[in-house]
């Protein structure tokens, strides 16, 4: 290294880590160089286990991804099952493309009118609940790839990948290393950083930050397990020791389970997770503090926290894999105006993420103080306390800027939650409703038979590594 280059130290050895070494060597200009220091691998449940990725999204470019679940470790992923959530049921949680209106009024506002005009006085969840098609394929363990054909029901598809943290990891450090990344000299020399990126996660997040309150937990038990459906979806539960969370891969999986140390002591967290897992063998495990929470200044000056570092919820939503993919693709942007503007690229940054990362957690929270452990959490925030007061006035979502989910998504997920709006938009009392009923009920075929043609998604994983 020359005395003139710009050298970007990465502290750390995780996904993170690689994932940002990959994106700086392909990203930034001659005359700047990454160095990987304190290159020890985490230890097991440190970090995220499983990534959630965008199929188009930055992880999946920098890996050079095309072949990744032909030769890798994954599937596809299509959102969250929450099992028996509310009053037995389970509760779907999946961002499909949203569906249209009918006549200018919302699906939503609609079927609110009809479940108020029934004189069986139908559950609007329930109501709700077959016109989720993505949600439906999910639940069902079936996958198919969205369709082009707007008039398909596969059109409302919105697949990503679910992938082994630790093979998207090594195939990152293959290409970070090819490209010229390097690993901290052998002869211990101190390096003049330009810019350091800490990834390793480091104990509680401070003030607004620390979300242990709001979520109810503190530490983590992750265990990787052999055996078990491979279905496209994370699976979660509200165990009365914490809050269980599975994520399948071919051949096995891993499975977490969050809870408050002063509640649940570690063999019962360990009995409680493997009574829920059911007929799997436990291959691994390791119990760590895991201090919920968000950096609320990741990037100041010359150092940028990133991934666990930045953000650590735990597996529940695959809320970390969202959070670090939000935090490379802002990383991306803010690049090319770091050599001279480096304050205000870091305020531009932190706004954009901190807030994405908020809304996200504030969807978590929301799920779990609408579960059977709710009365012990921290009320809502005053954003989800916006979001809850919309929708419980007027079947509405609001308009948060940097929101990474459409009104749609909230006002069916607070729908299925539970919470019930007083009214609907009055435009809906223009409807035929009867009329109207009956074209959401053609949907509802179309997406019946539609989800009965679809193949498992582990036959289709098959299908794919044997084409591929």
């Amino acid at each position: 290294m020359s005395g003139t280059e710009k050298i970007w130290v990465i502290q750390g050895a995780g996904l993170a880590a690689w994932a940002a070494a990959a994106l700086l060597a392909r990203h930034l200009p001659s005359g700047n160089s990454v160095l990987i220091e304190d290159a020890v691998s985490p230890a097991l449940g440190e970090e995220s286990e499983v990534v959630i990725a965008e199929p188009d999204g930055v992880l999946v470019q920098l890996s050079d991804g095309a072949d990744l679940l032909a030769h890798g470790h994954g599937g596809f992923f299509l959102g969250s099952l929450l099992q028996n959530w509310r009053e037995g049921r389970d509760v779907a949680v999946a961002e499909q493309e949203p569906l249209p209106g009918i006549d200018g009024v919302a699906l939503t506002d609609v079927v609110l009118r009809a479940s108020r005009q029934s004189p069986v006085a139908p559950d609007y969840a329930a109501l709700l609940a077959p016109l989720q098609f993505q949600a439906r394929v999910m639940a069902a363990g079936r996958y198919a790839h969205p369709s082009p054909d707007r008039q398909s029901p596969r059109s409302l598809l919105r697949p990503r990948l679910m992938l082994d943290a630790r093979v998207l990891t090594a195939r990152l450090r293959d290409i970070a290393l090819r490209a010229g990344v390097r690993e901290t000299p052998e002869d211990g020399r101190e390096v003049e950083a330009f810019m350091t990126l800490e990834t390793r996660a480091n104990g509680v997040f401070s003030g607004d930050g620390d979300w242990t309150a709001r979520l109810g937990y503190d530490r983590c038990l992750t265990m990787r397990y052999v055996g078990g459906d491979h279905t496209p979806r994370l699976d979660m539960a509200n165990l009365v020791e914490g809050l269980a969370s599975r994520s399948p891969l071919p051949g096995g999986g891993f499975a977490s389970l969050a809870y408050a140390a002063d509640r649940t002591t570690a063999d019962g967290a360990k009995a409680a997770l493997a009574a829920w897992l059911g007929d799997v063998d436990v291959a691994t495990q390791s119990d760590v503090v895991l201090a919920p929470g968000l950096n609320t200044h990741p990037w100041s000056g010359r150092r940028l926290a990133l991934g666990p570092a930045a953000a650590r919820f735990g597996d529940a939503l695959s809320l970390d894999s969202a959070a670090l993919e939000r935090q490379l693709t802002q990383l991306v942007a803010s690049l090319p105006g770091t050599s001279e503007q480096i304050s205000a690229c870091a305020e531009a940054y932190n706004e954009a993420v901190v807030r994405d990362i908020a809304h996200r957690a504030d969807q978590l929270h929301l799920i779990l103080l609408n579960g059977s452990q709710g009365q012990r959490l921290a009320p809502a925030g005053d954003d989800l306390a916006r979001r809850i007061a919309q929708f419980t006035s007027r079947n509405a979502g609001v308009g948060l800027d940097g929101d990474p989910y459409d009104a749609q998504h909230w006002i069916m997920l607070m729908a299925s939650l539970g919470l019930m709006p007083r009214r609907y938009d009055i435009q809906a009392d223009r409807l035929d409703i009867k009329a109207a009923m009956a074209s959401l009920g053609r949907m509802v075929i179309a997406f019946d038979q539609t989800l009965a043609a679809l193949p498992a998604h582990s036959q289709f994983i098959d299908r794919l590594r044997e084409g591929g």
